[in-house]
């Protein structure tokens, strides 16, 4: 008798990502695990009838993409703001028509929310301000999110809800942007998520957020990823509660990794939720902190960041750090080299500028690197523009850090990009933007080396090594089937590949 997760997939090229064997023909499945890679087990179980059969025609067969650092919520509320977004919008002009648009299908007093602006790309080449937003949308709050995630402009009625006038001082963490004559702030907050969440609440609410987190899953699962890392640092116990109910809802869900903010660390702790806990749906990650130089010093101090690793450490937790500039990133390495700690490997997250000088100590410290070489495309134009010489050729340095030995793992960093694995997986190989202008080309890896930045290596950061991101006997039945080979198309061409079917437990998605 057939019985859920119980499938056959034949006729396939089956990448298994497990340099033991590394290609197979089908893959049978019991009870969402994978049992069998042999030949004969596949024929045995196709004579059996006890299985659901999948004729793959000839397709290939990966393990199910792991995207190894998104931000799930932030990425669910884009898909229901304006979007603002260089596809979207050219101009403030048009950014603020946009969003006066939504503001007439609005009720008075409720928020309109965009995302996904980029001064670089509008052709004012700046970030639109409160009173730019002021002038169609005047009575309605706007929140208006900056493609990085690292930016946010309120208008005037959002900044009155949130108490923020001239005599605002200036928060600990990122900074209020003001105008230089008047002292005024423009509307323009850098790194202040958490600060303003506080004044305002968090936007949008948990029950408007539920049926776009819905849909981000569909987005996520048509994409070929069956699992995903969260890395907000506003990861709090009430939002572990949220994920809760996403992945015990009645819709498929990838498994997801909470990571939890440095700030909301001991909520977990006095919960019982220790680094690793959890099941194969839902656990607990790494702990996440942001350093930045976004007020013009870094936040947190060197001292205050090597106390903060410490004491994560001290509770059990690995540490991820949020790193981009190259300081930053020597920040990072320093602290996380103080607070070595038994049986922890820490994370970097993004190490955007990393020379050679900081691979080798961060080998010697067993950090993994969590990179985004999607950014390489879409942002690569921006890159070449504002970056040093110096700097480009120390830009996402992939081949330097395999070929140093470094664990890697790939992801999107979505909503800032577009949650698109295949993108990541050119991008690594061919190194160009968009525009078609190289980008530190010598750091070129082959496509075999590419796709497995989205299996084993984020499997085995999160706890899950062996279980995700590998195509074995014992592995979770994860798998996305695409309509051709990547690691045998041509370099272009390989964001060309469709995602076919995604597999989730052994059940079609």
């Amino acid at each position: 008798m057939k019985s859920a997760g119980n499938r056959i997939l034949h006729n396939a090229n089956v990448i298994t990502l497990d340099p033991s064997a590394p290609r197979g023909g089908g893959v049978v499945c019991d009870g969402g695990f994978i049992t069998s890679l042999d030949e004969r087990d596949v024929a045995r179980a196709l004579a059996s009838g006890d299985y659901e059969d999948f004729d793959c025609g000839g397709h290939t067969v990966l393990p199910g993409f792991i995207d190894a650092h998104v931000h799930f919520l932030a990425y669910a509320s884009s898909l229901t703001a304006v979007d603002c977004s260089p596809n979207a919008v050219s101009s403030i002009q048009e950014l603020v028509s946009a969003l006066r648009q939504r503001s007439l299908q609005t009720p008075e007093g409720e928020w309109v929310r965009g995302a996904g602006y980029d001064e670089f790309r509008l052709k004012e080449h700046r970030h639109p301000t409160r009173c730019d937003i002021d002038t169609l949308v005047p009575d309605h709050p706007v929140k208006l999110g900056h493609r990085s995630g690292h930016g946010t402009v309120l208008n005037s009625r959002a900044m009155e809800l949130a108490n923020i006038t001239i005599e605002t001082p200036e928060p600990l963490a990122g900074y209020i942007n003001r105008d230089v004559t008047t002292g005024e702030p423009t509307g323009l907050f850098i790194d202040l998520d958490d600060w303003l969440d506080d004044r305002l609440g968090p936007q949008p609410r948990g029950d408007e957020i539920a049926p776009a987190a819905r849909e981000a899953a569909r987005v996520f699962l048509s994409n070929g990823i069956t699992s995903f890392h969260d890395a907000s640092p506003c990861n709090s116990l009430k939002r572990w509660e949220f994920f809760q109910s996403l992945v015990s809802g009645p819709e498929p869900f990838p498994r997801a990794t909470i990571m939890p903010g440095f700030h909301h660390l001991r909520e977990f702790v006095e919960a019982g939720l220790m680094f690793g806990a959890g099941d194969d749906h839902l656990r607990v990650g790494h702990c996440k902190i942001i350093l930045s130089q976004s007020s013009g010093v870094l936040n947190p101090s060197p001292k205050e960041l090597r106390e903060m690793v410490m004491e994560a450490a001290s509770l059990g937790f690995p540490i991820a750090i949020h790193a981009v500039e190259e300081a930053e990133v020597e920040a990072a390495v320093s602290a996380i080299e103080s607070a070595l700690a038994p049986g922890l490997r820490h994370r970097i997250e993004h190490a955007s500028v990393c020379p050679p000088s900081l691979i080798a100590r961060m080998k010697e410290a067993k950090i993994t690197v969590v990179t985004q070489p999607g950014f390489i495309y879409h942002s690569g134009d921006r890159y070449l523009e504002q970056l040093s010489e110096g700097d480009i050729a120390n830009l996402y340095p992939i081949k330097g850090w395999l070929n140093a030995e470094l664990p890697v793992a790939a992801s999107s960093d979505a909503p800032v990009i577009p949650p698109e694995p295949l993108v990541g997986i050119q991008a690594a190989v061919q190194r160009q933007a968009r525009t078609g202008e190289a980008v530190s080309p010598q750091q070129r890896i082959p496509a075999s080396q590419a796709v497995g930045l989205y299996g084993s290596v984020p499997a085995q950061v999160s706890g899950m090594g062996g279980r995700v991101g590998v195509i074995k006997k014992g592995a979770l039945a994860d798998f996305a089937l695409l309509d051709r080979d990547p690691t045998q198309a041509p370099p272009e061409e390989i964001n060309q590949t469709g995602v076919w079917r995604t597999v989730l437990g052994g059940r079609v998605v």
